[in-house]
């Protein structure tokens, strides 16, 4: 029997550490840790699918948490049940599921509800503060920060006017698409 850890985070932002170090200590050696940041909406993890691949009859799988596994309780059913068939052990924290009871589908099927219901009051509380924001704050703009100030642009016009798309874009470390974006019909390299 081979002990697995699975760590997961669902931005790149967030920090894995304290979720590793808490598999450390139930045994699971650093080599046997599969860690990615990536949300658990996706069924598609490439850490995960790795994991998948990896362990085999007998072995055991440690989680922090039931929401590492998916935010959904499809998702995390869907997981459990292809260990069970694979007939390896999931422990999540200190309780281990085993689906072939009832009390542990009963369980599994409980906490899993508490993960997606989770995943969909975050998803509510963002969908109402940005509604809040489109209401209240005529600067408000959705999506990631404009990464080409009103100065740059001009500047970047200006550049444009004797330098390919190309060179343009590598001048002021964007894409060419960004640089066609911001200047219109793009030039011929």
């Amino acid at each position: 029997m081979t002990r697995y850890g699975y760590a997961r985070v669902s931005t790149l932002k967030q920090d894995l550490t304290e979720q590793i170090d808490e598999i450390k200590s139930k045994g699971v050696s650093q080599n046997n840790i599969f860690a990615e940041k990536i949300t658990g909406t996706k069924s598609n993890r490439p850490q995960w699918l790795k994991l998948m691949n990896v362990v085999k009859s007998g072995d055991e799988i440690i989680v922090t948490k039931l929401d590492r596994l998916g935010r959904s309780l499809q998702i995390i059913l869907k997981e459990i049940d292809q260990l069970t068939a694979k007939k390896v052990t999931v422990t999540v924290g200190n309780m281990t599921f085993d689906r072939s009871t009832p009390q542990g589908k009963l369980m599994l099927n409980i906490m899993g509800s508490f993960a997606e219901f989770e995943r969909d009051m975050i998803v509510d509380r963002m969908q109402g503060a940005r509604a809040y924001k489109r209401k209240t704050d005529p600067n408000y703009r959705e999506g990631r920060k404009r990464k080409i100030t009103p100065a740059m642009q001009q500047a970047m016009r200006e550049y444009y006017k004797t330098h390919t798309q190309k060179e343009t874009a590598q001048a002021f470390n964007i894409s060419p698409r960004s640089v066609g974006n911001y200047m219109g019909k793009p030039k011929k390299d």
